[in-house]
């Protein structure tokens, strides 16, 4: 952990507000990110982020310096973001629709920028736009993993750390992700020419 977030962390122990305020400037795309992207709301995402860094504020002295603060914070997302879909899963949710994939994944922003060519631009968003959907159509423990891990980056024990369950659970949730996501994504790309990973991409 790096010494100034170290520092911000003692701080916060004792109270200091502003230390609070500089780690949620430092993470709070981090935690909107994958809040979006569980949730698939923006409204939703907002309070989970809410949620999130006032548990960190409440939480802070429960928090162990050996660790890393932001697979503490990710798990403390993650929580948030699936407890409050498993309580709205019987409200109809609104699909991402109406959310740019590019303001989600950096990555594809980049990928997006680069693209001068007005006909390649519009096939980019095209794919994007499936990928997200197929992703939003996975199982919440599948979409969770898969965020995790092919946006995110996180590593399998990284995962399994976040998700309080076995690197076992982790590779066989992925494992079926990526079989749904080739079935559904079969009909608009081949699966050799477009892997899963949007790092590439």
């Amino acid at each position: 952990m790096e010494r100034i977030e170290t520092l911000l962390i003692d701080e916060l122990r004792e109270g200091d507000m502003a230390a609070l305020a500089i780690l949620v400037e430092k993470y709070k795309w981090l935690v909107y990110r994958v809040a979006v992207q569980i949730t698939k709301n923006h409204e939703d995402a907002n309070d989970v982020m809410q949620d999130t860094f006032l548990k960190v504020y409440e939480s802070i002295h429960s928090f162990r310096k050996d660790a890393a603060f932001e697979t503490w914070l990710y798990r403390m997302v993650v929580n948030h973001a699936t407890n409050l879909v498993k309580r709205r899963e019987r409200r109809r949710e609104s699909p991402l629709s109406g959310t740019n994939e590019a303001e989600i994944h950096p990555d594809l922003r980049r990928a997006t920028d680069l693209a001068n060519n007005p006909h390649l631009n519009l096939e980019k968003k095209e794919r994007q736009r499936w990928v997200a959907q197929a992703i939003n159509s996975l199982p919440l423990k599948q979409r969770t993993v898969v965020i995790l891990h092919e946006f995110e980056g996180l590593t399998h024990p990284e995962i399994a750390s976040i998700l309080n369950c076995s690197e076992g659970t982790v590779r066989s949730r992925l494992h079926y992700a990526r079989h749904k996501l080739r079935d559904l994504l079969k009909p608009y790309v081949d699966a050799t020419d477009f892997p899963l990973t949007t790092k590439d991409n």
